[in-house]
Protein backbone atom coordinates (compact mmCIF):
# COMPACT_ATOMS: atom_id res chain seq x y z
CA UNK A 1 0.00 0.00 0.00
CA UNK A 2 2.77 2.43 0.91
CA UNK A 3 4.63 1.55 -2.26
CA UNK A 4 1.53 2.26 -4.33
CA UNK A 5 1.07 5.62 -2.66
CA UNK A 6 4.69 6.52 -3.34
CA UNK A 7 4.40 5.61 -7.01
CA UNK A 8 1.24 7.66 -7.24
CA UNK A 9 2.98 10.68 -5.77
CA UNK A 10 5.79 10.35 -8.28
CA UNK A 11 3.30 10.15 -11.13
CA UNK A 12 1.49 13.24 -9.89
CA UNK A 13 4.61 15.36 -9.50
CA UNK A 14 7.06 14.48 -12.27
CA UNK A 15 7.85 18.14 -12.89
CA UNK A 16 8.92 18.77 -9.32
CA UNK A 17 11.31 15.83 -9.41
CA UNK A 18 12.72 16.59 -12.87
CA UNK A 19 13.29 20.21 -11.91
CA UNK A 20 15.87 19.02 -9.38
CA UNK A 21 17.82 17.05 -12.00
CA UNK A 22 21.31 18.33 -12.74
CA UNK A 23 22.10 19.21 -16.37
CA UNK A 24 24.91 17.43 -18.22
CA UNK A 25 28.22 19.21 -17.74
CA UNK A 26 28.48 20.24 -21.41
CA UNK A 27 24.99 21.78 -21.44
CA UNK A 28 25.63 23.54 -18.14
CA UNK A 29 28.87 25.06 -19.44
CA UNK A 30 27.26 26.07 -22.76
CA UNK A 31 24.44 27.93 -21.00
CA UNK A 32 26.85 29.60 -18.57
CA UNK A 33 28.88 30.94 -21.50
CA UNK A 34 25.74 32.66 -22.74
CA UNK A 35 25.07 34.18 -19.32
CA UNK A 36 22.12 31.84 -18.81
CA UNK A 37 21.36 28.66 -16.86
CA UNK A 38 20.20 25.20 -17.88
CA UNK A 39 16.65 24.14 -17.03
CA UNK A 40 14.39 21.28 -18.01
CA UNK A 41 11.44 22.57 -20.02
CA UNK A 42 8.89 19.90 -20.95
CA UNK A 43 11.56 17.25 -20.67
CA UNK A 44 14.13 19.07 -22.82
CA UNK A 45 17.18 20.94 -21.54
CA UNK A 46 17.09 24.63 -22.50
CA UNK A 47 19.18 27.71 -21.69
CA UNK A 48 17.05 30.17 -19.72
CA UNK A 49 17.83 33.86 -19.29
CA UNK A 50 17.77 35.46 -15.84
CA UNK A 51 16.93 39.15 -15.71
CA UNK A 52 15.93 41.58 -13.01
CA UNK A 53 12.51 43.17 -13.20
CA UNK A 54 13.99 46.61 -12.54
CA UNK A 55 17.53 47.96 -12.78
CA UNK A 56 19.54 48.48 -9.55
CA UNK A 57 18.80 52.22 -9.60
CA UNK A 58 15.03 51.70 -9.90
CA UNK A 59 12.30 50.96 -7.35
CA UNK A 60 10.35 47.77 -8.03
CA UNK A 61 7.43 49.16 -6.02
CA UNK A 62 6.83 51.66 -8.85
CA UNK A 63 6.48 49.14 -11.70
CA UNK A 64 3.78 50.28 -14.12
CA UNK A 65 2.71 50.42 -17.77
CA UNK A 66 4.40 53.25 -19.69
CA UNK A 67 1.65 55.37 -21.27
CA UNK A 68 3.59 55.91 -24.49
CA UNK A 69 5.14 52.50 -25.13
CA UNK A 70 2.85 50.16 -23.19
CA UNK A 71 5.95 48.50 -21.74
CA UNK A 72 6.37 47.65 -18.07
CA UNK A 73 8.85 50.11 -16.54
CA UNK A 74 10.03 51.19 -13.09
CA UNK A 75 10.76 54.65 -11.67
CA UNK A 76 14.17 55.70 -10.42
CA UNK A 77 14.63 55.33 -6.68
CA UNK A 78 13.41 58.45 -4.91
CA UNK A 79 10.84 59.21 -7.61
CA UNK A 80 7.11 58.76 -7.07
CA UNK A 81 4.50 57.10 -9.27
CA UNK A 82 1.60 59.50 -9.84
CA UNK A 83 -1.16 59.00 -12.42
CA UNK A 84 0.91 56.36 -14.18
CA UNK A 85 4.00 58.59 -14.50
CA UNK A 86 7.31 58.89 -12.66
CA UNK A 87 7.50 62.22 -10.83
CA UNK A 88 10.64 63.80 -9.37
CA UNK A 89 10.39 64.51 -5.64
CA UNK A 90 9.88 68.12 -4.65
CA UNK A 91 12.69 69.72 -2.60
CA UNK A 92 11.90 70.17 1.08
CA UNK A 93 12.63 73.90 1.04
CA UNK A 94 12.26 75.21 -2.52
CA UNK A 95 13.53 78.74 -3.13
CA UNK A 96 13.29 80.94 -6.21
CA UNK A 97 16.93 80.12 -6.90
CA UNK A 98 16.10 76.43 -7.13
CA UNK A 99 18.10 75.08 -4.18
CA UNK A 100 17.89 74.78 -0.40
CA UNK A 101 20.11 77.07 1.62
CA UNK A 102 21.66 76.01 4.89
CA UNK A 103 19.50 77.21 7.83
CA UNK A 104 22.70 78.28 9.62
CA UNK A 105 23.54 80.63 6.76
CA UNK A 106 20.04 82.11 6.84
CA UNK A 107 20.30 82.71 10.61
CA UNK A 108 23.63 84.51 10.23
CA UNK A 109 22.26 86.83 7.55
CA UNK A 110 19.37 87.83 9.80
CA UNK A 111 21.28 87.97 13.08
CA UNK A 112 21.64 91.15 15.13
CA UNK A 113 25.36 90.41 15.41
CA UNK A 114 25.92 90.87 11.68
CA UNK A 115 23.94 94.11 11.68
CA UNK A 116 25.97 95.39 14.66
CA UNK A 117 29.26 94.60 12.92
CA UNK A 118 28.13 96.41 9.78
CA UNK A 119 27.03 99.46 11.79
CA UNK A 120 30.37 99.61 13.57
CA UNK A 121 32.25 99.30 10.28
CA UNK A 122 30.30 102.00 8.41
CA UNK A 123 29.02 104.37 11.12
CA UNK A 124 31.76 106.90 10.39
CA UNK A 125 30.54 107.11 6.81
CA UNK A 126 27.18 108.43 8.06
CA UNK A 127 28.05 110.51 11.18
CA UNK A 128 24.93 112.71 11.01
CA UNK A 129 22.50 110.54 9.01
CA UNK A 130 21.00 107.60 10.93
CA UNK A 131 18.23 107.07 8.35
CA UNK A 132 20.65 106.63 5.46
CA UNK A 133 22.84 104.37 7.60
CA UNK A 134 19.82 102.13 8.27
CA UNK A 135 19.05 101.99 4.56
CA UNK A 136 22.69 101.28 3.77
CA UNK A 137 22.86 98.40 6.30
CA UNK A 138 19.68 96.82 4.93
CA UNK A 139 21.03 97.19 1.41
CA UNK A 140 24.31 95.49 2.36
CA UNK A 141 22.52 92.59 4.08
CA UNK A 142 20.25 92.12 1.07
CA UNK A 143 23.26 92.30 -1.25
CA UNK A 144 25.05 89.65 0.82
CA UNK A 145 22.04 87.34 0.62
CA UNK A 146 21.71 87.92 -3.13
CA UNK A 147 25.42 87.26 -3.61
CA UNK A 148 25.28 84.03 -1.61
CA UNK A 149 22.22 82.91 -3.58
CA UNK A 150 23.97 83.69 -6.85
CA UNK A 151 27.17 81.92 -5.81
CA UNK A 152 25.27 78.83 -4.70
CA UNK A 153 23.22 78.84 -7.90
CA UNK A 154 26.37 79.00 -10.05
CA UNK A 155 27.93 76.23 -7.97
CA UNK A 156 24.80 74.08 -8.24
CA UNK A 157 24.54 74.62 -12.01
CA UNK A 158 28.18 73.63 -12.45
CA UNK A 159 27.65 70.57 -10.27
CA UNK A 160 24.56 69.57 -12.26
CA UNK A 161 26.43 70.08 -15.54
CA UNK A 162 29.28 67.84 -14.43
CA UNK A 163 26.77 65.28 -13.20
CA UNK A 164 25.04 65.21 -16.58
CA UNK A 165 28.34 64.90 -18.44
CA UNK A 166 29.58 62.15 -16.17
CA UNK A 167 26.35 60.23 -15.87
CA UNK A 168 26.59 56.93 -17.69
CA UNK A 169 23.22 55.39 -16.96
CA UNK A 170 20.36 56.75 -19.10
CA UNK A 171 17.62 54.72 -17.45
CA UNK A 172 14.94 57.11 -18.65
CA UNK A 173 13.88 56.06 -22.17
CA UNK A 174 13.76 59.70 -23.26
CA UNK A 175 17.29 60.53 -22.10
CA UNK A 176 19.82 60.61 -24.93
CA UNK A 177 23.00 61.68 -23.16
CA UNK A 178 25.19 60.23 -25.91
CA UNK A 179 24.01 62.63 -28.64
CA UNK A 180 26.74 65.16 -29.42
CA UNK A 181 28.39 64.41 -26.06
CA UNK A 182 30.41 67.00 -24.21
CA UNK A 183 32.57 64.35 -22.56
CA UNK A 184 35.11 62.14 -24.31
CA UNK A 185 32.64 59.56 -25.61
CA UNK A 186 32.29 59.27 -29.41
CA UNK A 187 29.34 60.51 -31.42
CA UNK A 188 26.97 57.68 -32.22
CA UNK A 189 24.05 56.62 -34.37
CA UNK A 190 20.91 54.94 -33.01
CA UNK A 191 20.57 53.20 -29.67
CA UNK A 192 19.53 49.67 -30.61
CA UNK A 193 17.75 48.46 -27.47
CA UNK A 194 13.97 48.79 -27.18
CA UNK A 195 12.88 51.87 -25.21
CA UNK A 196 16.54 52.81 -24.83
CA UNK A 197 16.62 50.33 -21.93
CA UNK A 198 20.06 49.15 -20.79
CA UNK A 199 20.96 45.50 -21.30
CA UNK A 200 21.99 43.77 -18.08
CA UNK A 201 24.98 41.44 -18.18
CA UNK A 202 25.24 38.49 -15.84
CA UNK A 203 28.25 38.33 -13.50
CA UNK A 204 31.06 36.20 -14.91
CA UNK A 205 33.16 35.78 -11.80
CA UNK A 206 36.70 35.19 -12.99
CA UNK A 207 35.55 33.56 -16.22
CA UNK A 208 34.33 35.00 -19.53
CA UNK A 209 30.88 34.79 -21.12
CA UNK A 210 29.60 35.42 -24.64
CA UNK A 211 28.30 38.98 -24.97
CA UNK A 212 24.55 38.96 -25.78
CA UNK A 213 23.88 40.44 -29.21
CA UNK A 214 22.00 43.77 -29.49
CA UNK A 215 18.22 43.86 -29.36
CA UNK A 216 16.59 40.43 -29.60
CA UNK A 217 18.81 37.39 -29.07
CA UNK A 218 19.39 35.50 -32.33
CA UNK A 219 21.44 32.31 -32.90
CA UNK A 220 24.57 32.67 -35.05
CA UNK A 221 24.27 36.46 -34.94
CA UNK A 222 26.74 38.50 -37.01
CA UNK A 223 27.08 42.24 -36.35
CA UNK A 224 25.50 43.93 -39.42
CA UNK A 225 27.42 47.21 -39.11
CA UNK A 226 30.08 48.81 -36.91
CA UNK A 227 28.81 49.20 -33.37
CA UNK A 228 29.76 50.69 -30.04
CA UNK A 229 29.05 48.79 -26.85
CA UNK A 230 28.96 51.28 -24.00
CA UNK A 231 29.32 50.39 -20.34
CA UNK A 232 26.99 52.33 -18.10
CA UNK A 233 27.61 53.44 -14.52
CA UNK A 234 28.94 50.88 -12.08
CA UNK A 235 30.49 47.49 -12.58
CA UNK A 236 33.72 46.36 -14.19
CA UNK A 237 33.62 45.40 -17.87
CA UNK A 238 36.27 44.00 -20.21
CA UNK A 239 35.56 43.07 -23.84
CA UNK A 240 37.30 40.38 -25.90
CA UNK A 241 37.03 39.63 -29.63
CA UNK A 242 38.58 36.39 -30.87
CA UNK A 243 40.34 36.05 -27.54
CA UNK A 244 42.02 39.48 -27.66
CA UNK A 245 41.17 42.18 -25.16
CA UNK A 246 39.69 45.29 -26.82
CA UNK A 247 40.95 48.68 -25.72
CA UNK A 248 38.24 51.18 -24.92
CA UNK A 249 37.73 54.54 -26.59
CA UNK A 250 39.19 57.62 -24.86
CA UNK A 251 36.01 57.79 -22.78
CA UNK A 252 37.00 54.52 -21.10
CA UNK A 253 33.41 53.32 -21.50
CA UNK A 254 32.96 52.70 -25.23
CA UNK A 255 34.21 49.58 -27.01
CA UNK A 256 34.21 49.12 -30.79
CA UNK A 257 32.84 45.98 -32.49
CA UNK A 258 33.55 45.85 -36.25
CA UNK A 259 30.86 44.90 -38.76
CA UNK A 260 30.95 41.23 -39.71
CA UNK A 261 32.09 40.05 -36.28
CA UNK A 262 30.38 36.83 -35.19
CA UNK A 263 28.61 37.24 -31.86
CA UNK A 264 30.07 33.93 -30.64
CA UNK A 265 33.53 35.52 -30.97
CA UNK A 266 32.66 38.44 -28.67
CA UNK A 267 33.14 37.70 -24.97
CA UNK A 268 33.11 39.82 -21.86
CA UNK A 269 34.32 39.62 -18.30
CA UNK A 270 32.57 41.33 -15.40
CA UNK A 271 32.94 39.83 -11.95
CA UNK A 272 29.90 41.60 -10.53
CA UNK A 273 27.86 42.17 -13.71
CA UNK A 274 27.33 45.37 -15.68
CA UNK A 275 24.81 47.40 -17.68
CA UNK A 276 25.52 48.17 -21.34
CA UNK A 277 24.03 49.81 -24.40
CA UNK A 278 24.57 49.10 -28.09
CA UNK A 279 24.81 51.98 -30.58
CA UNK A 280 25.53 52.15 -34.27
CA UNK A 281 28.87 53.73 -35.11
CA UNK A 282 28.73 56.83 -37.31
CA UNK A 283 29.25 56.31 -41.04
CA UNK A 284 27.86 57.42 -44.40
CA UNK A 285 24.95 55.02 -43.93
CA UNK A 286 24.56 55.60 -40.18
CA UNK A 287 24.94 59.37 -39.65
CA UNK A 288 25.70 60.77 -36.20
CA UNK A 289 22.50 61.84 -34.51
CA UNK A 290 21.75 64.85 -32.36
CA UNK A 291 18.46 65.69 -30.68
CA UNK A 292 15.43 63.48 -31.29
CA UNK A 293 12.76 65.45 -33.18
CA UNK A 294 10.11 62.83 -33.99
CA UNK A 295 10.07 59.44 -32.21
CA UNK A 296 9.41 56.23 -34.10
CA UNK A 297 6.18 56.85 -36.00
CA UNK A 298 4.12 54.75 -38.39
CA UNK A 299 4.02 56.09 -41.94
CA UNK A 300 1.59 54.93 -44.62
CA UNK A 301 1.04 55.28 -48.35
CA UNK A 302 -2.15 55.23 -50.39
CA UNK A 303 -0.78 54.01 -53.71
CA UNK A 304 -4.17 52.89 -54.93
CA UNK A 305 -5.16 56.55 -54.66
CA UNK A 306 -1.94 57.65 -56.34
CA UNK A 307 -0.22 58.84 -53.15
CA UNK A 308 3.15 57.62 -51.85
CA UNK A 309 4.30 57.92 -48.26
CA UNK A 310 4.76 61.59 -47.34
CA UNK A 311 6.35 63.30 -44.35
CA UNK A 312 6.10 67.10 -44.04
CA UNK A 313 9.11 68.78 -42.42
CA UNK A 314 8.77 72.44 -43.42
CA UNK A 315 8.44 73.47 -39.77
CA UNK A 316 12.05 72.47 -38.98
CA UNK A 317 14.87 74.93 -39.64
CA UNK A 318 17.84 72.60 -39.18
CA UNK A 319 19.60 69.67 -40.81
CA UNK A 320 17.76 66.43 -40.09
CA UNK A 321 18.35 62.70 -40.31
CA UNK A 322 15.50 60.44 -41.42
CA UNK A 323 15.76 56.81 -40.33
CA UNK A 324 13.24 54.44 -41.90
CA UNK A 325 12.69 50.70 -41.55
CA UNK A 326 10.47 48.06 -43.10
CA UNK A 327 8.56 46.34 -40.29
CA UNK A 328 6.08 43.52 -39.71
CA UNK A 329 7.08 40.92 -42.33
CA UNK A 330 10.12 42.49 -43.99
CA UNK A 331 9.52 42.36 -47.74
CA UNK A 332 9.75 45.93 -49.09
CA UNK A 333 12.43 48.31 -50.31
CA UNK A 334 11.84 52.07 -50.27
CA UNK A 335 13.35 54.96 -52.19
CA UNK A 336 13.56 58.28 -50.34
CA UNK A 337 13.18 61.75 -51.88
CA UNK A 338 13.44 65.22 -50.32
CA UNK A 339 11.53 67.84 -52.32
CA UNK A 340 11.78 65.57 -55.36
CA UNK A 341 15.54 64.95 -55.08
CA UNK A 342 16.49 61.30 -54.64
CA UNK A 343 18.49 60.65 -51.47
CA UNK A 344 18.84 56.89 -51.74
CA UNK A 345 17.15 53.58 -51.04
CA UNK A 346 16.76 51.32 -48.05
CA UNK A 347 19.15 48.40 -47.83
CA UNK A 348 20.17 45.33 -45.87
CA UNK A 349 23.14 44.79 -43.57
CA UNK A 350 26.16 46.93 -44.44
CA UNK A 351 28.48 43.91 -44.51
CA UNK A 352 26.91 42.99 -47.87
CA UNK A 353 28.76 45.84 -49.57
CA UNK A 354 27.23 46.74 -52.94
CA UNK A 355 24.94 43.72 -52.60
CA UNK A 356 23.08 45.39 -49.74
CA UNK A 357 20.66 47.07 -52.17
CA UNK A 358 19.57 43.84 -53.87
CA UNK A 359 16.00 42.90 -53.05
CA UNK A 360 17.04 39.25 -53.07
CA UNK A 361 18.80 39.94 -49.77
CA UNK A 362 15.55 40.88 -48.04
CA UNK A 363 14.87 38.20 -45.45
CA UNK A 364 11.18 37.53 -44.94
CA UNK A 365 11.19 37.91 -41.16
CA UNK A 366 8.32 39.05 -38.97
CA UNK A 367 10.03 41.69 -36.84
CA UNK A 368 6.84 43.16 -35.39
CA UNK A 369 5.69 46.77 -35.62
CA UNK A 370 6.26 50.06 -33.88
CA UNK A 371 9.58 51.19 -32.45
CA UNK A 372 10.49 47.67 -31.35
CA UNK A 373 9.84 46.32 -34.85
CA UNK A 374 11.95 49.06 -36.44
CA UNK A 375 14.91 48.45 -34.14
CA UNK A 376 14.71 44.70 -34.63
CA UNK A 377 14.57 45.23 -38.39
CA UNK A 378 17.71 47.37 -38.24
CA UNK A 379 19.65 45.15 -35.85
CA UNK A 380 18.53 41.86 -37.39
CA UNK A 381 18.58 41.78 -41.20
CA UNK A 382 15.59 43.91 -42.15
CA UNK A 383 15.73 46.58 -44.87
CA UNK A 384 16.32 50.09 -43.55
CA UNK A 385 18.10 53.34 -44.26
CA UNK A 386 19.26 56.55 -42.58
CA UNK A 387 19.38 59.69 -44.73
CA UNK A 388 20.57 63.24 -44.15
CA UNK A 389 17.84 65.77 -44.95
CA UNK A 390 19.19 69.25 -45.78
CA UNK A 391 17.94 72.31 -43.93
CA UNK A 392 15.08 73.99 -45.76
CA UNK A 393 13.52 70.82 -47.20
CA UNK A 394 9.72 70.83 -47.03
CA UNK A 395 8.61 67.28 -47.77
CA UNK A 396 10.02 63.76 -47.68
CA UNK A 397 8.49 61.21 -50.05
CA UNK A 398 8.77 57.44 -49.56
CA UNK A 399 8.29 55.34 -52.71
CA UNK A 400 7.99 51.58 -53.30
CA UNK A 401 8.17 50.97 -57.06
CA UNK A 402 7.90 47.20 -56.75
CA UNK A 403 4.22 47.12 -55.82
CA UNK A 404 0.93 48.83 -56.57
CA UNK A 405 -0.40 48.14 -53.09
CA UNK A 406 -0.46 50.42 -50.06
CA UNK A 407 2.48 49.98 -47.72
CA UNK A 408 3.41 50.98 -44.17
CA UNK A 409 6.77 51.70 -42.55
CA UNK A 410 8.30 53.11 -39.37
CA UNK A 411 10.35 56.29 -39.37
CA UNK A 412 11.94 58.76 -36.96
CA UNK A 413 13.58 62.16 -37.30
CA UNK A 414 16.63 63.45 -35.45
CA UNK A 415 18.78 66.51 -35.82
CA UNK A 416 22.12 65.88 -37.48
CA UNK A 417 25.04 65.79 -35.05
CA UNK A 418 27.88 68.10 -36.03
CA UNK A 419 30.28 67.25 -33.21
Amino acid sequence: MKASLMLGAIALFPTAISAKASPPAAIDEYCRQKGQFAQLVKGVWKCVQISDICSPSEDIATIHHDKDTGEWVCCLKGHELKNGECVSPEPECPLPTGFCKSPTCAQILRSAELETLLRQAFSECFPHDEIHLDSFIKYQINSLETGINLFEKIHQDKKDSLLVQGRQSPFSPSREWWNCPQDNSPCKWLALENNNAPKKLAPTGREKLILPNPNQSIPNYVYPFDMWVTKLAGGQFTLYINGEQIESHDSGLDFFIPAGTAADDVWYKSETGAMIHFYGSCSTYTPCLGRKVVPWTRGVSHKRLGQDGEIYIGQYDEDLVLTIADTETTSEQYTVFADGVKLGSTHGRLTLGDEKYKRSNIRMVDVGSGAAGALRSIANDGFWGSFKIPRGAKKITIVDDSSDFDFAFEYRLDTACSC
